[in-house]
């Protein structure tokens, strides 16, 4: 049977292996590879070498961004190069679930299981993505593996000290590669302190004398956290943008020599660090417009009718205490084109206050001063590392008290305080960052059930519809195996062979506790429920839960034997059937409106011939396109319409388009490529 498991692994490996050489690019995977990977090309985002520690946005998965990052240094920018770090995450998760599945008392069950692992479309699409997902759950499954083996104690009675060690050690990883797992993680840990605590008290209440197995081994549980929190933190914090708005001085721009009804018709627009555009709004009565509070501006853009711009006789712009006068007809400090009736002046790098040294902050014009950005990156790190501290010396003192009451043994304390601290300094800060700029919105706010279980059910049939109730009848079926396991668990507790159902109890117990944390956050914090993606380790959990109960069920007798076969073999079938139906390698089913994309570009250079040219594309179409224009030897620019300029092609939806300008057609994505 192990060879069978084997086949199945390497067939499983190869077929997400062709997907992350095959499958093009999708939206995230581009915006993440502009923001934080390729950072030798300049940028909309600005990027830099710590971008990699830049948590403005939710799209980095820092331990993915970083392996990936080191991928690309070392393989280049295919798609396979940046997609290795998840296609490594799938080797990961291959071999901890074929060593998990051998707890198992029947191999048979040991394949089913494996097989459904790994025939779920929606799942295998991350393990081949550049993002974190699948990373996560090739690190989540390793975690899984050792927090069994921690549900026996070794020969001292005890938890194994180095299974728990790598148990969280592993789900420490698996949150750093998605945030979205630290709601498991806390599942995990809160299971552990309960079976550490149980299998010290059993050890403890055996005859002859007791004593602590690690009173002569001291550890550093919270040395290493600390001095992680000492370098990471400010790293973190020096790249946040919106650290303190006096890093930032005022804008004021006027338009002088024009009348109240001209000025009413201009627009001033600020450019932000990342490129992005607002209005500026104008002071009633008055010539000039200016930012509410201070903000960081790249630019700026003045936009009048023609008619009026030629009476327009001076610009001043205001930054901070330093005026900025500019006759814009005599002068070169700002950029003056015209399109159609309307004139457009934009600010030149003349219009700059002193630039920073922090590459973060080079493009602003109106910065404050690095002396300033040095005293606020200080005092905000100040203040998170004594948070950080404050929670360490709680976890001291809890400890102290755990351990002298001998609830808890001190090396498994450790153990664990260590990994909380680990936690806390790689996650703590970013999240806040995260929620603080109201990134982490993706989600829903129906319920768990409808939002985060309904979800990932539908997802898992990536588009089919074998009923117009799929997904109703599925979680039903899931329901009914939690209730096999109550019916086992009654047997078990009969016979008096509670223990043998540890696994199936602890995978049960995290999903339990995970799912009730959700809703705990949603209650006390406002967040939203995981959807999708977020949620996606539901499916290896579960799972794992369903054999260790099929396993148990078929040890209560022949009619539990021949039930629990029949559902996994069902199972199994479906599953096959669904995986031959819908595995493919030219979409992601969550991203499948970037399929057409590489094609697009592609058909792109054969028009152009090798001249350079410019690209108009839908805006979310857009970090796809940029990923390929910055492979293509045929210089490309991609903007996004509708601009206010002329380009060579046009790439929209074919309801966009008009029929006669197309020149192709990409029936996957329902998409064109035409001629304006």
């Amino acid at each position: 049977m192990k060879y069978v498991v084997r086949g199945a692994g390497v067939f499983f490996l190869l077929f997400v292996g062709l997907r992350a050489a095959r499958v093009p690019f999708t939206y995230d995977e581009a915006a993440s590879y502009i923001r934080y990977i390729d950072t030798s090309v300049p940028s909309v985002f600005d990027t830099n070498l710590l971008s990699v520690f830049n948590f403005e946005v939710a799209t980095n998965h820092v331990l993915n961004t970083a392996l990936t990052k080191l991928s690309y240094t070392v393989a280049g920018a295919s798609e396979l190069a940046l997609r290795l770090p998840n296609v490594f995450g799938y080797v990961l998760y291959l071999g901890f679930a074929a060593l998990t599945l051998r707890r198992l008392s029947d191999p048979r069950f040991a394949l089913g299981a494996f097989l459904l692992l790994n025939l779920n479309p929606y799942l295998l699409d991350f393990f081949a993505l550049s993002r974190g997902y699948g990373l996560s759950l090739g690190l989540l499954m390793g975690s899984l593996f050792f927090f069994l083996r921690c549900l026996e104690p070794s020969i001292t009675g005890r938890i194994d000290r180095r299974d728990l060690l790598y148990s969280l050690a592993l789900a420490c990883a698996a949150v750093m590669a998605n945030f979205a797992l630290l709601n498991v993680y806390i599942s995990m840990l809160c299971v552990l302190v309960f079976a550490a605590a149980f299998f010290y008290g059993h050890a403890a209440r055996r005859p002859g004398p007791h004593r602590d197995l690690d009173v002569a081994h001291p550890t550093h549980a919270f040395l290493w956290p600390a001095l992680a929190a000492l370098i990471f933190i400010p790293i973190v914090l020096s790249q946040d943008i919106a650290l303190s708005q006096s890093l930032y001085e005022p804008v004021l721009v006027r338009l002088i020599g024009l009348d109240d009804n001209a000025l009413g018709r201009a627009r001033v627009v600020r450019i932000d660090i990342h490129g992005r555009e607002s209005l500026l709004g104008r002071t009633a009565g008055s010539a000039g417009w200016s930012s509410n509070g201070r903000s960081h501006f790249r630019g700026v853009r003045i936009e009048l009718p023609r008619e009026e711009a030629e009476r327009l006789t001076r610009v001043e712009a205001i930054v901070g205490a330093r005026a900025f006068s500019f006759d814009p007809r005599l002068t070169d400090a700002w950029v003056v084109r015209d399109a159609g009736d309307t004139r457009f002046l934009e600010s030149t790098p003349g219009l700059s206050l002193r630039r920073s040294r922090v590459s973060t902050f080079h493009s602003v014009i109106n910065w404050a001063g690095d002396r300033i950005y040095a005293i606020q990156l200080m005092m905000a790190s100040g203040s998170a590392l004594g948070i950080f501290a404050m929670c360490a010396l709680l976890l001291r003192l809890v400890g102290r008290i755990v351990v002298r009451t001998r609830m808890i043994g001190r090396g498994e304390w450790r153990a664990l305080v260590s990994s909380v601290l680990w936690v806390a300094a790689l996650a703590g800060t970013p999240l806040y960052l995260l929620k603080r700029n109201s990134e982490l919105y993706f989600g829903g706010t129906r319920g768990l059930v409808d939002d985060t279980f309904a979800s990932v059910i539908a997802n898992s049939f990536y588009g089919k519809i074998y009923s117009s109730a799929q997904t109703v009848i599925v979680f039903t079926g899931l329901l009914g195996i939690v209730a096999i396991f109550f019916v086992v668990l009654a047997f078990a507790h009969r016979r008096h062979r509670l223990s043998t159902i540890a696994p199936a109890g602890s995978l049960l117990a995290i999903l339990v506790i995970t799912s009730s944390s959700l809703a705990a956050q949603r209650v006390l914090f406002g967040t939203v429920y995981l959807v999708g993606r977020t949620a996606l380790f539901y499916i290896p959990l579960f799972v794992l839960f369903f054999a260790f109960v099929c396993d148990h069920l078929a040890q209560t007798g022949r009619a539990g034997r021949i039930v629990a076969m029949s559902i996994v073999v069902a199972a199994v079938s479906l599953a096959a059937v669904h995986f031959s139906r819908t595995a493919n390698i030219k979409y992601v089913y969550d991203w499948k409106d970037d399929a057409s994309t590489k094609s697009m570009m592609e058909d792109l250079r054969q028009f152009a011939a090798g001249r350079p040219l410019t690209l108009g594309v839908a805006p979310g179409f857009v970090p796809v396109a940029v990923y390929y224009a910055r492979r293509s030897s045929t210089p490309i620019e991609v903007v996004a319409v509708p601009v206010n300029r002329a380009v060579d092609f046009l790439y929209l939806e074919d309801r966009d388009v008009h029929a006669g300008n197309i020149i192709s057609r990409y029936s996957l994505t329902h998409t064109a490529l035409a001629i304006p």
